[in-house]
């Protein structure tokens, strides 16, 4: 009866922060800086309401301060680099935030599979799982944000080498291409433009930029950028060309990724089908299959007693490395 109480209040707390984060999601609408603060200008009076309500959620924020409690578990650095990871994603969470709702669903996993299984190893093991699940969840996502965006680069580029061929600036034409393209790329340089506005300069805003979106392309562009302002030379061509090369570069990725299906799919078949294999098998005997992750009874050695979580947990850890074999082999680099 407590566990279960335990399960309830944490799945209850978990669902709370959820509806108070999408709460203050829509509670507070993204908004243009130049047109807030000339709304604000013309009204004292909103601009002191402003003032305080910040204060207000400055100081009711303030009791919750999930960043300084994990920066002294994990130390300031790793923060650092979550923050950077989750800007990559596109996840609009700050490191603590995140690093609570990792922490509460590692304990739902655990105790719902200690729950329903009735085994502390296997809760154990769901719960190691659902420790690092976020790493490869976060990896796909980044990775996926930043191919639509190089697939949306060179036409982005066409844009800009219309509008400075038509006699505007480069960020004029960013200005223009941005708001006729989708997000990514049109949010990403949305924010080039504004930082740019606040008198950061162009290089430093691609190299922000970069640090969002690591991608080789936009290196090139931020590159061949840079070249132009310092050398000379007419950047419509140079960005025309560029786009050229980002074509032919997903032309060859697109040939690269054809080739390579095969030995993706091999892969992912052999490391999954042992674990098909030992599903179907507890369907048909879980008794028999049990006494892979079951310790056994008696005064027995250690090394006899855990034989077969061991030997689960080296199996497990074979494929992973296979796996990961596999995927560097067939990860060619253009």
């Amino acid at each position: 009866m407590f566990l279960e109480l335990i399960i309830i209040g944490c799945t209850l707390g978990f669902l709370l922060l959820l509806a108070w984060g999408y709460h203050q999601s829509k509670a507070s609408p993204q908004m243009d800086l130049r047109e807030k603060l000339k709304n604000l200008a013309k009204d004292p009076e909103a601009m002191a309401r402003e003032i305080e309500l910040g204060m207000e959620k400055k100081s009711i924020m303030s009791s919750i301060d999930f960043r300084s409690f994990f920066s002294k578990l994990t130390g300031q650095a790793y923060l650092d680099s979550l923050e950077k990871e989750l800007t990559q994603c596109d996840i609009p969470m700050k490191p603590g935030e995140f690093l609570a709702l990792r922490v509460i669903g590692v304990f739902m996993a655990f105790f719902l599979t200690l729950l329903l299984a009735h085994n502390f190893y296997v809760a154990l093991a769901v719960g190691g799982i659902a420790t690092f699940l976020h790493i490869p969840i976060m990896k796909v996502k980044r990775s996926m944000r930043v191919n639509k965006f190089v697939l949306q680069l060179a036409e982005f580029l066409i844009l800009i080498t219309n509008s400075l061929r038509s006699g505007q600036t480069f960020l004029q034409g960013v200005d223009i291409a941005s708001k006729d393209s989708p997000n990514p790329i049109g949010m990403e340089f949305r924010l080039l433009l504004k930082e740019t506005n606040l008198g950061i300069p162009v290089e430093t805003a691609f190299n922000n930029m970069l640090v969002r979106v690591p991608s080789e392309d936009l290196k090139i562009v931020m590159s061949a950028f840079s070249i132009q302002r310092n050398v000379g030379g007419n950047l419509a061509d140079i960005m025309d060309q560029v786009a050229a090369m980002i074509r032919q570069r997903i032309t060859i990725q697109g040939q690269i990724r054809v080739l390579t299906t095969q030995g993706k799919l091999s892969g992912m078949i052999v490391g999954l089908m042992p674990f098909g294999l030992a599903a179907v098998i507890s369907l048909i005997s879980y008794n028999y299959m049990s006494k892979l992750w079951t310790p056994r009874v008696g005064d027995l050695p250690f090394m006899d007693r855990y034989m077969g979580p061991l030997m689960l947990a080296m199996g497990v850890f074979l494929e992973l490395l296979g796996c990961f074999v596999i995927s560097k082999i067939c990860d060619i680099e253009v």
